[in-house]
Parts: C-alpha cells; structure tokens; sequence
C-alpha cells in the first residue's frame, strides 16, 4: 500500500521548480526503480518531494517505502571510489548522502580527483588566457597597419589611436608574460596529481 508524503513536505514545494518526473513514470509507479535512479545519480532521497508534487496532478501518491528501498540501494552505486574521484574532478557538489561504510573511500577519491581537476583547470585556464592574450595582440598590431594607410582620419586622431593601441599591447605583454609563468607552474604542479589519482586507481583496481 501506497504511503502518504506528509501534506506539508508536498505544499513546501510550491509552484516552483522543474518536473523531477514524467507523467509516464509516475503512472507507472515502479517507486523502488525511481529510488535507485536518484541514489545512484546522488540526489537527496528529499528528491520525492518533488516526484509527488508533479505526481499530484494525476492523483497518484508515491510509495515512500518502495522508494527509500531503491534509494538505498541506489546509493551505494554513486557512492563508489571511482565515481568520489570523477565527481572530485568534476567540482560537482557533494551532499554527505554516503553511508558510513562506503563514504571513507568515496571521500578520498572525491579529494583526490578534485586535486586533479583543480590542477588541469590551472593549466586550461592558463592556456586560454595566453591564446586570448595572443589573439587580441595580433588583431591590435593588423589594426594599427590598416590605420596607418587609413586617409579617412586626420593624422593627430590616426596617430592617437595607435599609441592608444600601443599601451594596449605593452599591457598585453605583462598579461601574457603572467599567463606564461602561471602555465609553466600549473604544468609543474600536474605530475603529482596524475600520480596521486593512478596511485588511487591502481590501487582500488586490486580491490575489483
């Protein structure tokens, strides 16, 4: 039998917010196989709240139980080592949702692969600010040779907006020469995280 949400916990949710679930699924009721999918994809088991809202609108109410069950089994599937350290790479936000038994190693792959990630995102974020920097150069100096050629303008105005475009270019060379420096230092720093997130693969691999 069908459990009731507490009509509270339903009306919190209001008129906002995206459907959580199809009209077909709720139909089709299989609570225990929606409770696994949202534990193995790390949502809050508070996540039937919104199923039952949309729910509601076809007079079907969820089956708390068959859900939690599904939810709880679910859980363990995202609550691996691997997936920690994918969700760690990733910046993906963390909810406390492991268990106990399982949450020590899902932590340390989390640390390990946020370490990696912040590492690769230094490096990227350095490489695209030396390639801006360098494209906005280039487009400066072609501006200044077509100015030079350009009669349409008088030659103080000409002769402003190049030294314009000259100060321009010496504040690009600081910026690109900080972007060269920070890139040689992120790129020094990747080996270690790389190492750190074989040294955890291989040794969770002996464990599979």
């Amino acid at each position: 039998m069908a459990l009731a949400l507490p009509a509270l916990a339903v009306l919190a949710l209001g008129l906002s917010g995206c459907a959580t679930i199809t009209r077909e699924e709720c139909q089709a009721e299989d609570w225990s196989s929606i409770g696994q999918r949202d534990g193995a994809e790390g949502h809050a088991p508070s996540r039937l709240e919104s199923h039952a809202r949309v729910c509601a609108n076809f007079n079907i109410v969820p089956d708390v139980e068959a859900y939690r069950s599904g939810w709880d089994s679910g859980v363990l599937l995202y609550c691996t080592p691997q997936n920690g350290f994918a969700t760690g790479r990733e910046n993906d936000s963390y909810h406390g949702l492991c268990p106990a038994g399982v949450a020590g190693p899902f932590l340390e792959g989390r640390e390990i692969g946020s370490r990696l990630g912040a590492a690769e995102r230094r490096v990227a974020s350095a490489e695209s600010r030396l390639r801006n920097g360098e494209s906005e150069r280039d487009r400066l100096r072609r501006r200044m040779d077509e100015l030079r050629d350009d009669r349409a303008i008088s030659a103080t105005e000409r002769r402003d907006r190049i030294e314009e475009m000259r100060d321009r270019i010496d504040d690009l060379r600081w910026e690109m020469d900080q972007a060269r420096f920070d890139l040689q230092q992120a790129r020094a720093a990747l080996p270690a995280a790389q190492a750190a997130a074989q040294r955890f693969f291989d040794r969770y691999a002996t464990r599979g």
